[in-house]
């Protein structure tokens, strides 16, 4: 079983496309200012370059993360590689709640973390909702049952 947010990568390639074309539009816009002296400019232009990275990189941390649910355990897919983990390695599944929106996480009996930003949702239901599937898929016991 496959867990995955219902964002789909092109609806995620969309808002990095529009995220790039809304920092070349700034840098552009604080460039061809034609009042502003060098000293402005750098000073207006570091922050927005570095937010704009700072966004779109966070964005690209969405792109390919997924959980996928085997008889062995789960395996967590991400750009950086697979991580394996036995399902008696994992204690619980849980929500985290950010400024950015919702997503899941596993807390493994040797008390790490370790948080799926690629299943992130904006509201806090559907996150719940997914924590109970990925739960019952990996034979836990659900946080909100006793």
């Amino acid at each position: 079983m496959i867990f995955r947010a219902r964002l789909t990568r092109a609806a995620r390639g969309t808002l990095c496309g529009a995220m790039a074309a809304a920092a070349a539009w700034a840098i552009h816009a604080e460039i061809v200012f034609p009042e502003a002296g060098i000293a402005l400019r750098v000073v207006t232009l570091t922050p927005t370059i570095i937010l704009e990275l700072a966004l779109i990189l966070g964005l690209w941390r969405l792109w390919v993360v997924c959980l996928i649910g085997d008889d062995s355990g789960v395996i967590v897919r991400n750009f950086r590689g697979d991580i394996r983990l036995r399902r008696s390695e994992i204690r619980e599944v849980f929500a985290v709640t950010g400024a950015a929106g919702c997503h899941v996480a596993l807390r493994l009996k040797i008390g790490d973390e370790v948080h799926l930003d690629g299943l992130a949702f904006a509201s806090p239901g559907r996150t719940n909702r997914a924590v109970q599937e990925i739960s019952e898929a990996l034979g836990l016991s659900s946080p909100n049952e006793p």
